[in-house]
């Protein structure tokens, strides 16, 4: 004997109609038709040729912290060292591994001109100060890079701007030939040995 028809229907579960109205309204919907526009490419910098009044740098190379690293068979500019030079030309060195962002050396030398100029040069030249550079920092006193290789922590100031920027040595990011070019010329005018 067949089986009598239920006379109420199965009730559906509020949160599965809810899954198929909102299934039904998505597939209904336009598909994107517009395509993506591509980023402007950013202005370059445009740097003046002369060196700018307020123009501080600071550069802190931390390398490995072990032991085990004789720091006199590395290359001058991967060797632990803060140096620091001041708007007003004062040179400020700190060599050996307790050279850290924090730590304000004594003055080493007083630059002139020329050996200012010099180096405002070497900046303009390591492309830091592009908008395009992937080594921008927020600051470099809270930035802890890891030890396995060398990373110049820099600080830039010009026209009014600071920026902050980490660079591996002796190779990795865009700038780093360059950083390490204008570390060894602060380790030359600071007097470290090769």
């Amino acid at each position: 004997m067949p089986r009598p028809l239920p006379t109420n229907p199965p009730r559906r579960r509020p949160h599965t109609l809810a899954t198929a109205a909102l299934a039904a309204l998505l597939l209904s919907l336009p598909g994107c038709s517009s395509t993506p526009r591509p980023l402007p490419e950013p202005e370059p910098v445009v740097l003046p040729d002369t060196t700018p009044e307020d123009f501080a740098l600071s550069i802190t190379v931390v390398g490995p912290s072990s032991a085990e690293t004789d720091i006199d068979s590395l290359p001058r500019a991967e060797r632990p060292a803060r140096y620091l030079v001041e708007p007003d030309g004062v040179l400020r060195a700190a060599i050996g591994p307790g050279a850290t962002p924090r730590v304000y050396p004594r003055q080493t030398r007083q630059l002139d001109q020329a050996q200012v100029q010099r180096l405002w040069r070497l900046v303009g030249e390591t492309g830091l100060l592009e908008p395009t550079t992937l080594t921008r920092i927020d600051n470099t006193e809270i930035f802890f890079p890891q030890r396995s290789r060398p990373t110049a922590l820099v600080y830039i100031r010009q026209q009014g701007t600071g920026s902050h920027f980490a660079v591996r040595l002796p190779v990795g990011d865009a700038e780093s030939a360059m950083v390490a070019q204008l570390v060894d010329q602060l380790a030359d005018l600071a007097w470290v040995p090769k």
